[in-house]
């Protein structure tokens, strides 16, 4: 599977770097998918469910490259932070095995989510329909940011409430500079 860097832009979060357009079972159903569209919406099914497949390991893969790619990243200026899934298993089932490879991958990438305890569970957005759900209400943290680069990474982007959520909650914990990143945005066709 081949994988293309893109780019969106959020007023709150300014550009946003995604590797695909996601298609929901809605949309999935009402427009023609090619055989790509679904390996792609399969592998992020997979990734969230942190179930292994060859497909979910490029995504992975693909992410590692263009962390790797950006100045800097492996000299301790930078800090990474996964938005946490409902629960705290389900955040380890999700991203665990990807943590382990930035970690091999880019050693002085300072990983967030090491420092973050959980204090319980909250209500997916997605699942719920509850726009008003914090992303981190579930989570703190007692130590600050010191890196002066954070880069937020979640599965898939719709409207950027998460990431807005997340990019407060860094904030108040010292992150300065502040980039997002997701496997896929969530496809809405034009009005």
């Amino acid at each position: 599977m081949t994988i293309m860097i893109k780019t969106a832009t959020y007023p709150t979060l300014g550009q946003v770097k995604y590797f695909g357009d996601y298609y929901s079972n809605y949309w999935a159903s009402m427009k023609q998918l090619t055989q790509y569209d679904y390996r792609f919406r399969n592998a992020i099914y997979n990734f969230k469910d942190g179930i292994a497949s060859q497909d979910r390991n490029r995504l992975i893969d693909v992410l590692i490259e263009y962390l790797s790619s950006i100045p800097g990243i492996n000299d301790g200026s930078h800090a990474f932070f996964c938005l946490p899934a409902s629960t705290e298993e389900a955040t380890a089932a999700r991203y665990g095995d990807m943590i382990k490879r930035l970690k091999s991958a880019l050693p002085n990438l300072f990983i967030i989510n090491d420092r973050v305890k959980f204090t319980g569970s909250k209500t997916s957005k997605h699942s719920s329909c509850i726009r008003n759900v914090d992303a981190c209400a579930h989570i703190t943290m007692n130590n600050k940011i010191s890196q002066p680069h954070t880069i937020i990474f979640d599965d898939i982007i719709t409207r950027g409430d998460s990431m807005n959520d997340a990019k407060r909650f860094l904030e108040r914990h010292g992150a300065k500079s502040v980039e997002c990143i997701a496997f896929g945005k969530n496809y809405y066709p034009a009005s």
